[in-house]
């Protein structure tokens, strides 16, 4: 069958288990399943003896997630590399795995509470950390970690903390570790790139360890504030005020638009700098004794047309002397947004909470594939948007060119001339149902994954007909 060129199941080919048949049997698993999205693993492929083989691989005690990304962290890294861009943005989120349907699942957190559920629901929590260069193309991801409560309620009950107060337990016993556990690592990989690394993160990351931690390794940052800290006015230890009453008696720098989730914000811009007081704790909830924290504050309040409202507070420890200089913070931040966006391809356009899997360590398994399956189609989406007039010789082989130019004829686009990204990224989203109306506005990702089904439809029937 023909094949995208730069295919997901390219991203494994590097991975190292020992045995290069599982390699093989790996890559054309994440194939078969980039091939369909919105499709169970039975059916995605087709035959019961491919299906055997599946399960199989899933199982295979050999398969540790972490070397399954090892060889799409080692892309990524190339990638980071090779981008022009100076800037590389390290995004941090989390989302949650959901598996309450499936009560037979072995290893899943019993009390994890969704954000978007009442009660508590059975599953695991995904964190990833996710590269983009400066212009928004996401180059891959460069870690995820999997966890529930349970697993720091253990740690802490195995070193006597279980009835600690939670302000006087060590970071590393409690959940919000991760978020350190992620900058130490992906900053590590990228350390010698002679790259720019920003590293972004949403409200969950305002962590004054997180903070001295990467201002001591010399890192770069950007993290919504959730605190009203305390700042250090002055040498003596009672001479303080809070974020809330510096930005107040500050006049508004500017005011820009703001465009989220297709409506726009008319927003003002307050930022100055200030030195964040270290929180008080006990000596053995900490490692190392905090010292003030020098940083930027960017505040951004706006009201679009309908009456909501928006509002961020920004720390950075990046240049903020200027207006222009808070506008690029804001405009780095906005670049953790599409982040979303891939995990709903993960959760949405592979299913991966439709997995009907026998245990933890499986669905770990197979989230790790679908989670590079979901950024190939995230990447060709994007360099469909920023990189427009990018050739797209460079990502199809002739056979599927030509699938793609039959479909484009048939739905009235025309494509003589020079056959740009941004055409091909637009009649795949024509084959998911993406009207293309002089009003609408980009396709949306269930049109992309939609279409990008349809196109290896199309692409399976030409093989058929062409060997007869």
């Amino acid at each position: 069958m023909a094949v995208i060129m730069y295919s997901a199941g390219n991203e494994f080919q590097f991975c190292d288990f020992g045995d290069k048949r599982i390699t093989k049997r790996l890559m054309n698993f994440a194939q078969t399943i980039s091939n369909n999205p919105e499709t169970s693993i039975n059916a995605a492929c087709g035959h019961a003896k491919d299906s055997k083989a599946a399960y199989r691989l899933l199982k295979n005690p050999k398969i540790k997630t972490e070397q399954i990304l090892q060889g799409h962290i080692d892309n990524t890294i190339q990638r980071i590399k090779n981008d022009p861009c100076d800037h590389i943005l390290i995004i941090q989120d989390t989302t949650d795995l959901i598996y309450t349907q499936f009560p037979s699942v072995e290893g899943l957190g019993k009390n994890h509470q969704g954000v978007d559920y009442e009660s508590p629901v059975r599953g695991l929590m995904l964190h990833n950390s996710l590269a983009l260069a400066a212009n928004g193309i996401p180059l891959g991801l460069l870690k995820q970690t999997y966890f529930t409560s349970e697993d720091y309620e253990k740690k802490r009950e195995v070193e006597g903390l279980k009835d600690c107060k939670h302000k006087n337990v060590p970071v590393e016993f409690k959940k919000s570790f991760r978020w350190l556990e992620h900058f130490e690592e992906t900053q590590n990989l990228v350390d010698h790139l002679n790259k720019t690394i920003i590293h972004i993160a949403d409200r969950e990351a305002d962590i004054y360890d997180l903070l001295h931690k990467i201002v001591i390794k010399s890192g770069n940052y950007i993290i919504r504030s959730s605190w009203n800290r305390r700042t250090q006015e002055g040498l003596k230890f009672h001479d303080t005020d809070n974020l809330e009453n510096k930005l107040n008696n500050l006049p508004p720098a500017g005011i820009i638009k703001i465009c989220k989730d297709r409506k726009e914000y008319q927003c003002t811009i307050k930022f100055t700098e200030v030195s964040l007081k270290p929180p008080q704790r006990l000596p053995g909830a900490k490692k190392c004794k905090f010292a003030p924290i020098s940083t930027s504050i960017v505040e951004i309040l706006g009201k679009e047309k309908y009456g909501k409202q928006i509002y961020w507070r920004l720390l950075s420890n990046l240049p903020c002397k200027s207006l222009e200089e808070a506008l690029k913070i804001i405009d780095y931040y906005t670049k953790r947004w599409p982040v979303e966006s891939f995990h709903r391809i993960l959760k949405s356009g592979f299913g991966v909470e439709n997995a009907r899997l026998k245990s933890r360590s499986r669905l770990e398994v197979f989230s790790s594939i679908i989670s590079v399956v979901s950024w190939h189609i995230f990447w060709l989406y994007h360099l469909g948007r920023i990189c427009p007039k990018l050739s797209v010789k460079e990502f199809l082989d002739p056979i599927s060119l030509k699938v793609l130019n039959i479909s484009a004829k048939n739905i009235g686009i025309k494509t003589s001339g020079f056959f740009s990204i941004k055409k091909a990224v637009l009649i795949i989203a024509r084959l998911g149902g993406f009207i293309a109306r002089k009003s609408d506005g980009p396709p949306g990702m269930k049109s992309i994954w939609r279409g990008w089904r349809n196109l290896q439809e199309r692409l399976e029937f030409y093989d058929a007909l062409r060997c007869g």
